[in-house]
């Protein structure tokens, strides 16, 4: 016989019991759909095919290295056992007769199995999966285990019929699977990066905003003027520089150095290293290390700072698209002030980070801007070749309007990187191959435009690399 400490709950036409289950008896017990059932066609599955990378990399990771490791209920399904709930009279002790009328001497009992029963998760098969691994003696992973893990506990919601395996059974356990992953929605990332205390670019993020002056704001505001916490996407009128996912891309960008690849990352209080970027992220570095890798952050900003002074102005004066080739009165249409953009800089400012310091792994303030010093050279100005046409595209009438690329964009932003490294020195080119560049460039301009406006623009682009080779 199996019993468990329960409280008796329903929700539409579910019967089920919130139990806890010791770690070893969650492993020894409850099992997979495919062991329960033989789910051989796609109309019977019930159950997601296991991630064995998933559960290995991530999760039996989280749980031997995370002293505060805490998992959600683990929703499972039984079949068969003659359950039955036996009631506990609280309000038989004197301390709980107030509450005679509150219905709890129906809520609280004992949930018994006849030890016939099956289990199988509806929900939290890799957390399952992973908690089998380490407790596991076959495994390798074991070894692993934190002390005393298999007497840990974890909430089981346990959803109970007295159903054989037909189609009604199935089909009603398909249905309840579904609404648990169809209506569960994850966090958004802006919430993620607010809130999250382990992944070390976040914690970073936050920090550079309340701290670094060209972020910091005064008053007693919940938001900096200068960084959007609600979405990615910029509109023209938006007085925010960028927005906090992007100031989160920009920032691992710039900090995953070319060496840190080899040398890896520093996590936990030990300052254990990994070249896993997912295992950095899981578990929080020490503050020393996280000073370090501020420090560092903040000498590339002010680096990016200095050489493109233009970043300091006005955001809502940067993103008039109804511009004509030069500016009005300060007025422009600035590609550093839009998102995609702004992570199109980091990109290559890493790049060239990655090529001119002299020594990357202890950088100093001078040789960042000596080694960004190509950047501010470059003409942003989105009215301007190369990017008129391409990233600034135009819809001609009856709409007449200039907007942000979205056509194909994921490709123009790879040739963009390709022309921008060409411009700034990063990459020398042999002639076929600027040729090429020009190709994927000219063929991608929207609307198309005749063969001496292509030419014109690009003699313009070759002559602004000649210049900032200089």
């Amino acid at each position: 016989m199996n019993l468990y400490p329960a409280l008796e709950a329903r929700m539409g036409n579910w019967k089920y019991y919130i139990v806890k289950m010791k770690m070893r008896e969650l492993a020894a017990d409850v099992r997979f759909a495919s062991e329960v059932y033989d789910d051989r066609t796609l109309d019977q599955a019930i159950q997601r095919a296991l991630n064995e990378g998933r559960v290995k990399k991530q999760i039996v990771s989280f749980l031997t290295r995370r002293p505060d490791r805490f998992f959600a209920s683990i929703v499972v399904a039984s079949l068969g056992g003659a359950p039955k709930f036996y009631p506990v009279r609280i309000t038989s002790d004197q301390r709980f007769e107030v509450f005679v009328d509150q219905g709890l001497d129906q809520a609280f009992g004992v949930l018994t199995f006849s030890g016939e029963q099956k289990y199988y998760a509806l929900d939290g098969q890799h957390r399952l999966k992973a908690i089998k691994t380490l407790l596991d003696r076959s495994a390798p992973e074991s070894q692993d285990a934190p002390e005393g893990f298999s007497e840990e506990e974890i909430s089981v919601l346990m959803i109970v019929r007295e159903e054989q395996w037909d189609a009604s059974f199935l089909q009603s356990y398909r249905r309840l699977f579904s609404s648990l992953n169809r209506y569960a929605k994850a966090t958004d990332k802006d919430t993620n990066i607010i809130m999250d205390e382990d992944d070390a670019f976040a914690i970073l993020t936050r920090r550079l905003i309340t701290e670094h002056e060209f972020f910091q704001w005064v008053g007693r505001e919940k938001e900096s003027p200068r960084v959007q916490t609600k979405g990615k996407n910029l509109n023209p009128t938006d007085q925010h520089f960028t927005s906090l996912q992007t100031v989160y891309a920009i920032n691992e960008t710039l900090l995953t150095a070319a060496w840190r690849w080899n040398v890896g990352w520093g996590v936990g209080e030990d300052q254990e290293l990994t070249r896993d970027k997912y295992v950095f992220k899981t578990f929080r570095p020490n503050e020393d290390y996280l000073d370090q890798l501020y420090d560092e952050l903040v000498m590339y900003w002010d680096g990016l700072l200095e050489v493109i002074p233009d970043l300091r102005k006005e955001p809502t004066a940067m993103r008039v698209h109804d511009l004509q080739a030069k500016d009005e009165n300060g007025v422009n249409d600035h590609l550093l002030f839009w998102p995609i953009g702004q992570e199109l800089l980091a990109k290559v400012a890493r790049r060239l980070l990655n090529k001119r310091l002299p020594d990357p792994i202890n950088p100093s303030k001078e040789a960042i801007v000596n080694a960004l010093k190509a950047l501010g050279q470059v003409d942003w100005r989105l009215h301007q070749p190369p990017w008129r046409y391409f990233l600034l595209t135009y819809d001609p009438p009856p709409r007449n309007r200039w907007h942000m690329r979205s056509e194909d964009r994921k490709k123009a932003l790879e040739v963009s990187e390709q022309l921008l490294t060409w411009l700034v020195g990063i990459d020398e080119l042999p002639a076929d191959d600027i040729e090429g560049l020009k190709l994927d460039w000219q063929t991608r301009l929207i609307p198309a435009q005749e063969a001496e406006q292509v030419n014109e623009m690009w003699e313009t682009v070759k002559k602004k690399r000649i210049a900032i080779a200089k």
